[in-house]
Formats: C-alpha cells, sequence, structure tokens
C-alpha cells in the first residue's frame, strides 16, 4: 500500500508533498505554535465533549449505542471531528507521544460502531428522521470527505487502520450512488471536502475508481443550478472564470480540481482553476490573505451567498467576514497550484495567508479562536445583531461556539505544516516555506534524501540549509524568493524574486539572506475601502495597530501615518515567540465635535504607537484594532 500522499508515478505533475513523519519542525515560527500539543490537544478533547459546543464527540458514542441521548447540533459536527483526528494524526506522526492514541482510542471505536453496513455514515442523518441525500446543506460528503482525509493521515502516522477500512467501506458505497455521473444529485455536496479525500485514498490505496469518482464531483458542478452561485453550481468548473460563493466551498472545490488533474492531467480543468485563481487575486482577497469579505448578500450574478467572495474590489475592513477555514482552504488551494505548475505567485500568496489570516484565527496558545478575522475592530462600537452584516464581528475568541469548524481547521494545519513546508519530484526537492524543518524522505524514483533547514524566518533574515543525504550524482534543490523580497541574496550573489533550482551535493551547505524591513503597502485604487490609506508588512508578515500600543490619549481613529514613516524593530515583550514588533511616530487628527470642517494644514502632533504582526492581535486585553491607516 502507498503512502497517503503518493501519486503514481506516470502521472506526476512537478512535485508531490512529502508523507507524515517524513518532515519535522524543529522549533522557529511553526514549530512554537505546537509545541505544547498536549495542552491544545486536551483543550480540543473538552469543547468537543462540551453539551454547548457545535461539533460533538458524543454524537459518534449515541449513534454506536454507547451513550443514551440524541444527535446535538450542525449538521457538519463529524467532518469537524474528523479534522481534529486528522491533526492529532499529524502530531503523532512527529513526536510519537502514545498520549495521543490513548485520546483517539476512546472515539475510533464509536466511529466504526456508527457505520451502517452498507458502509453509509453520518451520524446527523442516522439519529435524526433526515433521509440520505436529501439536501446538499445537510453535509453529508463535507463530513464523509473529512473522514477518508483523517483515516489516510492516521494510516500514515501510526499504521492505524481502522479508520481507513471505514473509509475504504464508505468511499465504495459512495461508487454506487454517485458513478455513473447521477443527475439527480447534481447539485451535491456543499462543501466538497470529499473530493480531495478521495484523492488521498487513491494515493493511498490506488483504487482507481476513487479518483474517477473525484472527477466526477468536479464534473458535476454546473449540471443543475441548486442555489447557484453560493455552491457553485451555476456555471461548469471548467466554465468558470471567477471564484464565487461561499468561500469554503469555492475553495475546496479548487483544490479538488487541482488534486484531480494531478492525476488526469486534464488541461481544462488547469486552465480554470488558473483564470478563477488570476481573478481572485487581483480583484478579491485581502492583503492579509482573508477570501470572504462578505457575511450575507447578492453574488454579482444575482444569488444568494452567506460567507462568500465579494463583488470585485470590494473588500471592507470592518465588516470583513474571513472565515478562518476560507482563508486556510485558499491556501490548500494555492499548495496544490503551487505543486502542479511551480509557479511562485501561488508559494508567494500561499506563504502571505498563512502567516497572517490563516492563523488569526487562533489564539497564540491555540486555546481560544475567532471564526471571522476582519482587518478592523472597535470595542465600543456593538453593532445589534439584526444587522446581519454585523452579527459575525468578534468581541473576544471562544472556546466553544456555535459554529466549531474553524479550530480543528486550524489545528490539522499547524500539525501538518511539515508537509507545507516540503516537495518532492524524481529529480529533487522543493522548499515552498522557510523554516526550521528537517527533511528524510526519498525522492519519487526512490533515492533518499535528507537536509535541514535552520532559520527564525519570519523574524530573521538567514535561511541555512544543509544537505546530509542526496543521490551520488546530487540532487536539484529547487527553492522560491518571495516576491516581497527585491534584495535577496544565495551565496553570497544577487539573486531574484521567483522560483530557482541548483543543484546540490551531500555536505553542502547553502545560506539565503532575505532582508526584511517594514514597509508601506497601498490598494489599488478601485478599492474604496482602502483608499488614501496604507497598511504595513515587513517580510511575509501584516501588521496592525491595537489601541493598547498607543502611547498617548489618542484613540485609532485620530492616527494617520505618514508615508515617509520610519519604523524602529522592538521586542514585544509581553507576547510569546520573540516577536519583531515595529515602534513608529503617527501624525494625530483631532475628532472634534463637527461632522465637517474646513481642511486646514496638520498641526503635526505625533504620538508613538507599536505595531504588532496581524496574527497576533486580540491576545491581551480587548482593543480596537486596525490594518489599514489613513496616509498622512
Amino acid at each position: 500500500m502507498k503512502g497517503a500522499n503518493d501519486m503514481r508515478t506516470d502521472t506526476i505533475v512537478k512535485f508531490q508533498p512529502v508523507r507524515l513523519g517524513e518532515a519535522k519542525l524543529t522549533g522557529g515560527f511553526w514549530g512554537n505554535r505546537v509545541e505544547d500539543y498536549m495542552h491544545v490537544i486536551k483543550s480540543m478533547e473538552s469543547s468537543l465533549m462540551h453539551p454547548d459546543n457545535a461539533a460533538r464527540l458524543i454524537n459518534f458514542g449515541i449513534a454506536a449505542g454507547e451513550i443514551e441521548g440524541k444527535f446535538h447540533d450542525n449538521d457538519w459536527s463529524d467532518g469537524d471531528c474528523y479534522k481534529f483526528i486528522e491533526g492529532c494524526a499529524n502530531q503523532y506522526a512527529v513526536s510519537k507521544d502514545p498520549q495521543i492514541l490513548e485520546i483517539l482510542d476512546k472515539y475510533i471505536p464509536w466511529i466504526e460502531a456508527s457505520q451502517e453496513p452498507d458502509g453509509y455514515i453520518n451520524t446527523q442523518i442516522l439519529l435524526t428522521d433526515k433521509e440520505r441525500w436529501m439536501h446538499p446543506a445537510h453535509h453529508e460528503l463535507y463530513n464523509i470527505g473529512h473522514l477518508f482525509t483523517a483515516a489516510c493521515s492516521l494510516h500514515e502516522a501510526a499504521g492505524d487502520d481502522r479508520l481507513l477500512q471505514v473509509a475504504v467501506r464508505c468511499a465504495d458505497y459512495l461508487c454506487t450512488v454517485f458513478m455513473p455521473l447521477n443527475a439527480e444529485l447534481g447539485d451535491f455536496c456543499f462543501n466538497p471536502s470529499q473530493i480531495m479525500g478521495l484523492v488521498d485514498l487513491y494515493r493511498l490505496t490506488g483504487t482507481q475508481r476513487y479518483l474517477e469518482l473525484a472527477d466526477i464531483f468536479v464534473t458535476m458542478r454546473g449540471t443543475k443550478l441548486g442555489n447557484g452561485d453560493q455552491n457553485q453550481n451555476r456555471l461548469a468548473l471548467r466554465e468558470e472564470y471567477k471564484p464565487v460563493g461561499h468561500a469554503v466551498t469555492a475553495s475546496y472545490l479548487y483544490a479538488g480540481a487541482a488534486d484531480v488533474y494531478a492525476h488526469t492531467q486534464d488541461e481544462t480543468l488547469l486552465t480554470a482553476l488558473e483564470r478563477i485563481w488570476n481573478d481572485m487575486i487581483t480583484r478579491r482577497i485581502y492583503i492579509t490573505g482573508g477570501v470572504c469579505p462578505i457575511y450575507e448578500g447578492v453574488s454579482e450574478r444575482g444569488d444568494r451567498v452567506q460567507e462568500a467572495f465579494g463583488d470585485e474590489y470590494n473588500l471592507p475592513h470592518r465588516i470583513a467576514y474571513n472565515e478562518t477555514c476560507a482563508n486556510i482552504a485558499a491556501a490548500m488551494w494555492a499548495h496544490r497550484m503551487l505543486h502542479v505548475t511551480n509557479k511562485a505567485v501561488y508559494g508567494d500568496w500561499m506563504e502571505s495567508i498563512l502567516y497572517n489570516a490563516g492563523i488569526s484565527g487562533g489564539s497564540l496558545d491555540m486555546t481560544r479562536y475567532f471564526y471571522a478575522n476582519p482587518l478592523a475592530h472597535r470595542v465600543h462600537e456593538r453593532i445589534k445583531p439584526t444587522f446581519r452584516q454585523y452579527a459575525h464581528a468578534p468581541n473576544e475568541r471562544f472556546v466553544t461556539f456555535g459554529c466549531w469548524c474553524c479550530p480543528p481547521q486550524l489545528w490539522r494545519t499547524l500539525t501538518g505544516m511539515p508537509k507545507w513546508i516540503y516537495s518532492t519530484s524524481e529529480q529533487g526537492v522543493a522548499i515552498n516555506l522557510f523554516a526550521g524543518c528537517e527533511l528524510n524522505s526519498q525522492l519519487a524514483n526512490g533515492a533518499p534524501v535528507k537536509l535541514r533547514m535552520e532559520t527564525h524566518y519570519p523574524w530573521d533574515q538567514e535561511v541555512k540549509i544543509y544537505i546530509d543525504q542526496a543521490p551520488s550524482e546530487g540532487m536539484k534543490l529547487s527553492f522560491r524568493i518571495p516576491a516581497w523580497c527585491t534584495d535577496a541574496t544565495c551565496k553570497g550573489r544577487p539573486i531574484q524574486s521567483g522560483i530557482h533550482e541548483v543543484t546540490v551535493q551531500v555536505g553542502e551547505e547553502i545560506t539565503i539572506m532575505l532582508p526584511m524591513k517594514a514597509q508601506l503597502y497601498q490598494a489599488n485604487p478601485m478599492v474604496e475601502q482602502a483608499n488614501g490609506m496604507v497598511a504595513v508588512k515587513r517580510g511575509p508578515v501584516v501588521y496592525c495597530l491595537e489601541g493598547c500600543d498607543i502611547s498617548g490619549e489618542a484613540t485609532l481613529d485620530e492616527l494617520a501615518l505618514p508615508i515617509n514613516s520610519t519604523f524602529q524593530e522592538v521586542p514585544i515583550a509581553e507576547l510569546p515567540y520573540h516577536m519583531v514588533g515595529l515602534q513608529t511616530e503617527m501624525v494625530i487628527r483631532p475628532k472634534g465635535d463637527a461632522l465637517y470642517h474646513p481642511l486646514v494644514q496638520d498641526q503635526n502632533k505625533t504620538v508613538t504607537v507599536r505595531l504588532i504582526p496581524y496574527f497576533s492581535w486580540a491576545n491581551r486585553e480587548e482593543s480596537d484594532m486596525s490594518v489599514w491607516f489613513p496616509r498622512a
């Protein structure tokens, strides 16, 4: 049986992800986030068993007949539990901590016993009066898709086949329902994680019909209108030209289609995906990598949408939804596009999302969460929930919540980060992200390779790469110089941004320098909400200002940032991980009482402020926050 991320050698496109356990974080930015993993696991387990939470492991116990009770909460509860299991499997792959398996052993038997004899499994159907395949919003395929991926991860990490057997039976059942293409079920499914999950199963088992079914689910789009753009059903995917509808379901669809393309090499799929991607990054994505501006609205083609991509250039700050799941899903799509195209733009945006809106939804200790990730927040302006566009506005991070999909999404991403960092091909290794991480793997041709990266990126500019094992003839090493870095060097020589490939030998040491300084950014003038404003980035990290970091009496709304600002790099002692803060002076523009007044020359009164990384906001007392500032 192949590894869960092994692509068939006759259909490899560019690069493939490494297997679980082959890459291991060695500290640094990403290693710090999962260092206290048992604390996070126990916190999440407690939430998943809490009666007030929207995702509950106990539903499996009820379905298994082990516990008395009724189904509780959201239709997508099962899928969120599977994401938690996947994250635990990812962590076990590198830590081999038996405590993790002890926790999973409490729940896997429940899942096994919940499965119907024909392979079907979904507690929100089995424990209620709902019928199978009654409505796409029941999230049956979303749950099943996350089962598939979790099962593959657990097998790869621990050699545990219990969930894999459940997954295979369920996949075989799906083949009987949806193959050949079932026109009556053409609008299934909402949140199509099953496409990626089926490809994971195909890579692990080699069962061809799983790949064929994944392709069918891609092709089904547009065959039945359903709820139109909300579910990406108004147009066939191969005809689509922009990202539409629910931002999680959209990126899951696009990521799944990229997985399918990796094996079918259907150029009509790749052409469509590149077209949709280009529209997103030029018209519909925030500087933080958030991709979901609206909570409720209407698509440009007239369909009602929720938690969705918005109109072009419509990127509001304070009512930005930017669901954590959606931001991470966009990074997942970018990661897959990087694999199949080897184009730097996908790596650049993947990195930008992961360092900003992809992780801002979790507290620094990963025990409290945000569902939404706005670019501005005001403490004393509570908006009535009856105004739906503001109903989601975060006030403080939650532990349990009425929709608990984001915490396990973040958890599986952080614990799976080694798979994002490295990829392999027939000829060599690709470094997709700079991080403290070691690799002990083999190339697609079976040749063993070992290498190490040592760096404090993104706080420090130096990246050292050590080649500890490689084929005798050497191997190709591919790495990406981010677009923001205009004066990088490799082995002391200037190097431009983009993808670079060098031949390396055993014992070789490569030093890459990525000088980073604070830089002001402006938006396309078509973005009305950011016109006349500036944001601050240092390297891949977007910065924000919280009210508690203003040294004087001024409020955040009174401040403007001079375009000739200089920034001093300072510590953020009250927050962990040795992050870099940026100290500067901002101009005070007193509010006054008048709504309008004649334009007068600024008095140039200033105040000292300290900016912090956007992902770290809301980890102290509740405070005002902004990413964009009026330009002075």
